[in-house]
């Protein structure tokens, strides 16, 4: 993929490369020294990247495109760069799932949600009441916190570590004013969410529609990128359920349930459960297996919208069917001697049949490491270079230098 520089919402791709591209941020540390010998350092909260490019023998329409960019002929404001070598299109501090540095993007949830990130902490969300609007989405550093987009061009988005709290993975997206166009959801929150930017679209927001009560869960590493496959996710991973089990549909011996009263009903194909009290329901291959095939090492992470779910998460079983060790949470890696997975979830006062719903379990050949997060704030173009080759007018040479802004003015 090239690179795409412009105007929010008049972007241009590269597709030339680039003789040199230097990406190196500005540290802009101080260092005091004492008269003991000792040394002070100082640094800003904020490292703004630097991008500094040259083309030769630069093609006619690609030169007029920088030309006019160089030169504010449409307006003094900010550029855009999608920078092709970001892995991670997030802010470091949200591709990490830490609190930002001050001055920085925060997250923002709706009023039903508690955030709390502390600058350089792991960042955790509580949340007691969820309803159809409760919602945590990812500021970004573009006006209106935004990440700058491109139409036609696929982005992926992807949060595992609220997989078993998100019921969607969402995208909005907005035009080069800022005004709201539309969004796109996924409710396969186990794994990443792709999407082509829709036409009119300068900038996307990324975040998740939160549907399970929790209290001071890591929001974990996310990423945003461009393209449709992600370095770091080429590994291995499986659906173990069955087609019927991520419905929520029968057969029911694909499900165990415990508890006194409790019972599995089929109501037109689909699974009912009943707990009067209280109660497990498990997932399984088929009647009487010790769960699903899992070895050790590996990562199940697993997610169901089962309405009246109190609880949820996973037993690691060996062999003989011996549980290895149990987890309370969306994933999990697999202890020493597992060789089977079972999910399950709790629930109470459920009096008449409740759809189970539908339900996923992926299973990782190991924990998917996510690429870092560089940011992609917007740019002014602080340098500018033209040359022409002798006896060779139409031959022009280009430099481009540029830095991340808050704001581009005058």
């Amino acid at each position: 993929m090239g690179m795409w520089i412009g105007r929010p919402g008049n972007l241009r791709q590269f597709n030339e490369a680039a003789t040199t591209f230097d990406r190196s941020p500005t540290l802009a540390v101080a260092e005091f020294r004492a008269l003991a010998g000792g040394v002070t350092t100082w640094a800003p909260p904020v490292q703004p990247r630097r991008l500094k490019l040259a083309w030769q023998s630069t093609l006619a329409d690609d030169l007029a495109h920088l030309d006019r960019l160089a030169r504010r002929v449409d307006g003094p404001g900010p550029v855009v760069v999608v920078d092709p070598a970001a892995g991670n299109l997030l802010t470091a501090n949200h591709a990490a799932g830490v609190g930002p540095a001050p001055g920085q993007s925060p997250w923002w949830a709706t009023a039903n949600v508690t955030v709390t990130s502390p600058p350089y902490a792991p960042a955790t969300l509580s949340l007691a009441a969820p309803d159809d609007l409760t919602t945590l989405v990812w500021y970004g550093p573009a006006p209106g916190q935004t990440y700058a987009a491109v139409p036609g061009q696929p982005v992926t988005w992807w949060c595992p570590g609220l997989s078993g709290v998100a019921a969607e993975m969402r995208l909005w997206f907005y035009d080069a004013a800022g005004a709201y166009l539309t969004y796109w959801y996924s409710s396969a929150v186990d794994r990443p969410m792709t999407v082509t930017v829709p036409v009119g679209a300068a900038y996307v927001r990324p975040g998740v529609r939160l549907v399970r009560s929790c209290t001071d869960l890591p929001i974990g590493p996310s990423v945003l990128a461009v393209g449709t496959e992600i370095a770091a996710l080429r590994l291995g991973y499986r659906q173990a359920l069955s087609t019927a089990q991520q419905t929520g549909t029968v057969p029911l011996d694909q499900y165990v349930i415990t508890g006194t009263g409790a019972a599995l009903s089929d109501v037109g194909g689909a699974v009912n459960v009943t707990v009067p009290s209280t109660g497990t329901v498990s997932w399984v291959p088929t009647a009487g297996a010790h769960g699903f095939p899992i070895a050790s090492g590996q990562v199940a992470v697993f997610t169901t919208q089962f309405s009246k779910a109190t609880g949820f998460g996973a037993e690691f079983r060996s062999t003989t069917g011996a549980v290895v060790g149990t987890s309370a949470r969306q994933a999990a890696v697999a202890p020493a001697g597992a060789a089977f997975v079972r999910p399950w979830v709790t629930a109470a006062g459920v009096t008449s049949p409740t759809p189970l719903g539908t339900a996923s379990l992926v299973v990782w050949d190991q924990a998917p490491p996510l690429p870092v997060g560089e940011g992609t704030g917007l740019m002014s173009i602080t340098g500018y270079g033209q040359t022409i080759r002798p006896g060779n007018l139409d031959s022009r040479d280009v430099t481009l230098e540029l830095v991340e802004v808050t704001s581009a003015a005058g």
